[in-house]
């Protein structure tokens, strides 16, 4: 229900915030071209064939766009950010959609536009008629692939939010991935939505960019006019237009406020210990990509970096890189780590996402096939000019080499003996920690093989749980059974630790920064941490306010979670 408070122009307007934040900007109102409808027209069984011609023609288009933006997405905020528009190109190539877009063609002998809209309008009702709150969110997906496959049979190839003016709120009735990639911190304070749920993209992608946002405003297009001064409020799920100068003040006293708390947790992050009540101390790291991520980390407090992922580097990359020039790119971050240890994961791609000049042939189904470690070990030039240059910065700085998804004790050994061969050519004496990756229910159930091999542990939950689920977290369809803390998951993490006896073991992924589970984590035994660099002062609060238990024996009738 929308709630109005009028004072002269002033227009208060109430929604739900999903994404936290204080912000305030002038409102650009988005409205897609394709919201109108396209021109309809029958055609006779002799232009069949061409209208077929043009909708194929136009998933290649779409396919081509979507592998485009996963990469800007991946270099911006990582591969999970990036995994929805993976999941879309699993929905073109699904022979259900491709089916139903042929039948429909042939049935209704319509113009392709048209078969487009019929198909896709059907499929992401049926999502929007779920009961799950989630699945409901899945129906943008569905639109937003509709949306892009129109705007390559019209033609239309220019974004409207590409050029966004800087410290813009962005008004708009439904924000869909495509439009996301468009977001950044320098072009939008804010993101005011008449749909976007918790579990939809737009709101995803806010919490990642640190952007506030609400969602659900009836009728927001009809209230707010580009060029409207607004306020923001995404902690309570407000948004005041043209605010009088007495709410203004008010709205600066808030930031204000919210400045000074996060400016004492983040003090206390940085010289207290993180510590329970009871007396258990917990190691909280940062994950990063790139230098701003570094610095944002020792800002708040990190104690060192657990995850530094290498993609984005190599993703960007228009040439295969060299050993020396991805030394440079390391050094650039390590030299702002103030001496912390920094673990640097191994480049982690696949068919599914590759460098271009790599030219990996595709695969029917990418994330059961090479991947991680597999791609090293295929590629030996690409290994080794990732452990020169690793070697090269370990005489400098303290670091960790994490090897990507292992599933069996080869893929271990065969990285190790590598490192000491180059080591021995390099002529360097001290080598660094190497550590696994445990992304597979494999790799959980033989650590007591891997530990043999290697220095540390990092539990990747997203992969683990995509795995042991049987769930791509992105997938649409199967949304409810990627869990990231079910029994399941939580049991094989307990496993893990337990078996890996005095090897360290630290846990990164979504599952590490989210804050309602952490007693249960930390219940599993975990004592290492690594979560986003923005995060890092809110999980050492929380963890100073937790008691564990002695025993964890009952963790199962203690926590709601295995109900």
């Amino acid at each position: 229900m929308q709630t109005e408070y009028k004072i002269d122009k002033m227009l208060t307007l109430v929604g739900k915030g999903v994404s936290p934040g204080l912000a305030k900007g002038k409102a650009f109102v988005y409205i897609d071209v394709l919201q109108r409808d396209s021109e309809i027209y029958q055609i006779d069984t002799t232009q069949i064939g061409e209208e077929q011609a043009r909708i194929d023609r136009a998933i290649d288009d779409v396919r081509q766009s979507l592998t485009i933006d996963a990469n800007h997405i991946e270099g911006k905020l990582g591969k999970d950010s990036a995994d929805i528009f993976l999941a879309h190109e699993a929905i073109l190539l699904d022979s259900s959609v491709v089916g139903d877009l042929k039948k429909t063609l042939e049935r209704e002998q319509v113009n392709a536009e048209q078969v487009v809209r019929m198909v896709f309008r059907t499929l992401a009702g049926k999502f929007r008629k779920m009961n799950d709150a989630v699945l409901r969110e899945r129906g943008d997906d569905i639109e937003d692939l509709s949306r892009r496959l129109l705007r390559s049979l019209s033609g239309i190839h220019a974004h409207s939010l590409e050029n966004l003016p800087e410290n813009s709120v962005l008004v708009a009735r439904r924000l869909l991935p495509s439009d996301t990639v468009f977001l950044s911190r320098s072009s939008t304070v804010a993101v005011l939505a008449e749909f976007a749920g918790p579990a939809a993209h737009a709101a995803l992608l806010a919490r990642e960019l640190g952007i506030p946002c609400v969602g659900g405003i009836p009728k927001l297009l009809q209230t707010v006019h580009t060029g409207d001064f607004v306020l923001v409020n995404g902690i309570e799920g407000i948004a005041v237009v043209n605010p009088d100068a007495q709410t203004l003040e008010k709205h600066e006293g808030a930031v204000g406020e919210v400045h000074e708390r996060k400016a004492t947790m983040i003090q206390d992050s940085c010289l207290k210990r993180t510590v329970t009540l009871d007396g258990i101390d917990v190691s909280v790291l940062a994950n990063v990509r790139s230098r701003e991520d570094v610095v944002l980390a020792m800002k708040g407090g990190a104690d060192g970096i657990g995850l530094f992922r290498t993609e984005p580097f190599f993703l960007s990359a228009k040439h295969f890189p060299s050993d020396k020039e991805f030394a440079e790119f390391l050094l650039d971050s390590l030299r702002l780590a103030r001496g912390k240890h920094v673990d640097i994961r191994l480049l982690d791609i696949g068919a599914d996402k590759n460098p271009p000049y790599l030219h990996l042939p595709p695969e029917p189904d990418p994330f059961l096939g090479r991947r991680g470690v597999r791609v090293l070990r295929e590629y030996p030039d690409l290994l080794d000019a990732q452990l020169r240059a690793m070697l090269l910065v370990s005489q400098q700085f303290r670091i960790g080499i994490l090897i990507p998804m292992v599933t069996t004790e080869s893929d271990v050994v065969q990285i190790v003996m590598r490192l000491h061969e180059l080591a021995d050519e390099m002529g360097v004496h001290e080598l660094p920690r190497i550590g696994a990756m445990i992304e597979t229910p494999a790799a959980a159930l033989t650590i007591s093989f891997l530990k043999r091999h290697v220095d540390f542990f990092s539990i990747g939950s997203n992969d683990l749980t995509q795995y042991t689920m049987a769930a791509g977290r992105e997938n649409p369809l199967v949304t409810d059974y990627f869990v990231d803390d079910h029994p399941a998951v939580l049991r094989l993490i307990e496993l893990v630790v337990k078996e890996s006896g005095d090897t360290p073991v630290s846990l990164c992924g979504e599952l590490a920064g989210r804050i309602e589970v952490l007693l249960s984590l930390l219940k599993t035994g975990i004592r290492s941490l690594s979560v986003p660099a923005a995060m890092v002062p809110d999980v050492k609060n929380v963890i100073r306010q937790q008691v564990l238990f002695e025993s964890h024996a009952d963790l199962i009738d203690q926590t709601q979670i295995f109900r």
